[in-house]
């Protein structure tokens, strides 16, 4: 309301400890919960009874008479840090981190009187042009264990999730952290996001998903590909491929919320070897692999050596499946067609029946 009084709030921590130095002497006010576990009590560790009040004012000027016997007073927030002189003032002093950048804002009596940003603690202070000889990281205290370990787990969560994919301007946010100079320009990125939410599964295959919004042959960068993972991841998304990954293999995400059962039902799949062009024993399939590429091998040795020997015959045809037969073993080709024949109609059976020949070679 207009003619209310303005507030200013103050952000505590439960068991913060400032110490300040008064006349040569150092007192430490520790913050505690007072009795009604609400409101914050003040304690001054060189108080020896120890006392609990209600501000920090109080706890440092009881403590601070009782040492020099005298009526001296210093302001709390000045004693807990928040004050300093600002053009010559008595001036209180707040910091905010906001969408990245460092935010300092100075008020005298109630009334905000100057505000800096910046991209850098050190940066926004010394736009105040005060406390030249601090570091800024230090001053905005993100170099604290505590504060660190907050501030990278506030880096982990996610823009959005997928109930706010419609949201342009929330989802941009990922998109301009991430992926906006690590791709082509112009490029719909969105559409990658709008028709895996609209399609009835939640799980997509990655570069199957993705491929179709590049121009054809588009030859992507691994920098690319980390981008547009750390956007899918910052957007909501989860890899659930259940094995670990390489080139060759599909890379499977889920949208989903919770994608704990997604994930059991792709691991469920791979365990019983359903997934097409994942193999779990996968030495055994490069054995496998090995085996087939052999027998390839040594028909097409065969079919150019029967091309090289054989002459055109009378009616201008060449006779070449007779060496071909003679490498691979003629009874056992006879055995796989189930008919007796002669050399010279083999060729015609295969065209005849439409049978692959290269099909039937590979099921020796």
């Amino acid at each position: 309301m207009p003619n209310e009084e303005k507030q200013i709030c103050i952000p505590l921590r439960l068991n913060m400890r400032v110490q300040s130095e008064l006349n040569k002497t150092k007192f430490i006010v520790r913050i505690v919960s007072a009795e009604d576990g609400i409101k914050p009590g003040y304690v001054c560790e060189s108080d020896v009874a120890a006392k609990v009040y209600l501000s920090a004012s109080e706890a440092i000027n009881k403590t601070y008479n009782n040492f020099f016997n005298n009526k001296t007073r210093y302001p709390g927030p000045s004693i807990l840090g928040f004050m300093y002189k600002y053009k010559k003032k008595q001036s209180l002093f707040l910091q905010k981190i906001e969408s990245k950048n460092y935010c300092i804002e100075v008020f005298q009596k109630k009334e905000r009187i100057a505000y800096y940003i910046d991209i850098s603690p050190t940066e926004v202070w010394k736009k105040t042009g005060i406390l030249k000889n601090y570091n800024g990281n230090v001053l905005f205290g993100i170099e604290h264990p505590i504060t660190i370990n907050v501030l990278k787990n506030y880096e982990k969560l996610p823009i959005c999730s997928v109930n706010e994919w419609d949201n342009i301007e929330i989802i941009t946010q990922a998109f301009e952290q991430h992926l906006k100079r690590r791709t082509i320009a112009d490029l719909n990125w969105h559409k990658f996001f709008i028709e895996w939410k609209e399609q009835e599964s939640s799980i997509i295959e990655f570069m199957t998903h993705l491929k179709p919004l590049y121009p054809p042959n588009y030859e992507f960068t691994d920098r690319e590909l980390r981008a547009w993972r750390k956007m899918m991841k910052s957007v909501g998304c989860t890899n659930i491929t259940p094995y670990k990954k390489e080139e060759s293999k599909p890379e499977f995400w889920t949208c989903a919320v919770d994608p704990s059962s997604d994930h059991a039902a792709l691991l469920y799949l791979f365990d019983k070897g359903l997934l097409n062009g994942v193999y779990k024993n996968e030495p055994e399939f490069i054995e496998k692999n090995n085996q087939l590429k052999v027998i390839i091998d040594k028909f097409w040795n065969c079919f150019k050596e029967a091309i090289g020997v054989n002459k055109c015959g009378l009616d201008g045809k060449q006779r070449i499946l007779s060496i071909i037969t003679e490498t691979f073993g003629f009874r056992e080709i006879q055995k796989k067609l189930q008919v007796n024949f002669e050399y010279n109609v083999v060729i015609s059976f295969f065209f005849i029946n439409k049978i692959n020949l290269l099909q039937f070679l590979l099921d020796f």
